[in-house]
């Protein structure tokens, strides 16, 4: 089982520690997603005074901070992320809101969402989830709650009030993209520690299952269609996985995309994979990368991405299985099991080579090349885990239908 990447933001709270600097010193040397500078009692010149030392920082470590509630401070101290409650929010203008960079808003409810949504929010925080000394006498809204506001709002969500290791695995598993923790880390005497600990925790999990319907974009098939859309189809029509393949992107191109679909696919508990670029896939905060045999080694980038990225490896061979499986690699694409219309050069896997390859390791497989409703049937004695797909999903009139086609045939394919 792989442990995929999950985010941390940390909220800061000088009451609960005794120096806050070396704390705030320690969280930032962890290398949380973001820090949060709360903080709310203090007068504007005292925020201003201690939002100055806490960028100076998070700039040495290279982590966003964002400020919270004081507009003006932020400017007079040059930090364009903000961190806003609802009620500063309807204060505000567009042309306020618009000098920042990012816009972070604290919502209550799913009508909050969509009104921060509508005041270019790029991210919101969502709680308080569970019950919080915080927030004493007021019951959590719970993860059902959370799940609702997750599926009606297409931005970012963080979950935050009372998250710790135990219920942080049905926060990611309700669709939050991660989570906000504050009295934990301001009290961790070891911050890159917890925050190592609260990231497994929180994680999606990917095992073999997630290979049943994997999809693979390609956006020559979509016909001028929209591609987040078309990937919204797909998860909606039960895809497991996608994959990110467009040849033709540049590097920042694909991280754009890349980081907009990670946050789409989030929403349904799915993985997001990036074809080759590896680079971008980190990048983008995607879950992994799917890499061929003239791509980059999967040992080394095993050794830049460390563990809980998925890499995913094209072999051809048993030789290229066992070589992807000492290496690093989670999975295995073995194909092409059909005539290919993305791949008309492909060497054609034979269902005997296919058994070989998949029985050489210990790694899940999932087969692909030229698979369709019509053929994917005839899959079921080659051992595979899953089907990965490209025209049979994002060439069809219908994506959503036909993914939930292809999903329940897959299931016939796979061993029990």
């Amino acid at each position: 089982m792989i442990i995929c990447m999950c985010k941390v933001i940390c909220i800061t709270n000088r009451a609960l520690c005794s120096d806050f600097f070396s704390q705030l010193e320690r969280v930032a040397a962890a290398r949380p997603d973001r820090i949060i500078l709360r903080e709310k009692d203090l007068t504007e010149s005292e925020y201003i005074s201690l939002a100055k030392k806490a960028k100076g920082i998070c700039d040495k470590y290279g982590v966003v901070l964002t400020l919270h509630s004081f507009v003006s401070a932020a400017k007079q101290v040059g930090v364009r992320s903000i961190q806003l409650p609802m009620p500063v929010l309807e204060g505000l203008d567009d042309s306020e809101i618009k000098w920042f960079d990012e816009v972070g808003v604290s919502c209550h409810s799913a009508q909050d969402a969509e009104y921060a949504k509508k005041r270019v929010a790029a991210f919101i925080t969502l709680g308080h989830i569970f019950d919080t000394d915080c927030k004493k006498g007021l019951p959590g809204r719970g993860v059902r709650f959370l799940s609702e506001v997750c599926k009606a709002v297409s931005l970012p969500v963080y979950a935050i009030g009372g998250i710790d290791t135990l219920r942080a695995g049905a926060v990611t598993a309700a669709g939050a993209e991660g989570i906000c923790v504050m009295s934990s880390i301001m009290k961790a005497p070891d911050p890159l520690k917890y925050i190592k600990e609260i990231r497994k925790a929180c994680s999606m999990r990917f095992d073999k299952s997630s290979l049943l319907l994997y999809a693979i974009t390609d956006e020559g098939a979509l016909a001028g269609r929209d591609l987040f859309e078309a990937v919204e189809s797909a998860l909606k029509g039960g895809a497991t996985m996608i994959q990110l393949r467009d040849k033709g992107a540049s590097h920042k191109e694909l991280t754009d995309k890349a980081r907009a679909l990670t946050a789409l696919c989030h929403r349904y508990s799915v993985p997001l994979i990036v074809n080759d670029d590896y680079k971008a896939a980190l990048a983008a905060g995607a879950d992994g990368v799917h890499v061929g045999a003239d791509d980059t080694p999967v040992s080394e980038i095993r050794r830049l991405a460390g563990e809980g990225f998925i890499i995913g490896a094209t072999a051809k061979t048993v030789e290229q299985a066992k070589a992807a499986k000492a290496q690093g690699a989670d999975y295995l694409g073995v194909g092409a099991v059909f005539p290919s219309p993305t791949k008309a050069n492909a060497i054609r896997i034979t269902a005997d080579m296919f058994t070989a390859i998949r029985q050489s390791t210990d790694l899940p497989a999932v087969a692909i090349g030229g698979i369709s409703r019509d053929n994917i049937l005839t899959l079921k004695d080659h051992g595979a885990d899953g089907a990965a797909v490209v025209s049979a999903v994002f060439a069809s009139a219908d994506i959503e239908s036909a993914a939930r086609q292809l999903r329940e045939l897959a299931g016939k394919i796979v061993d029990s």
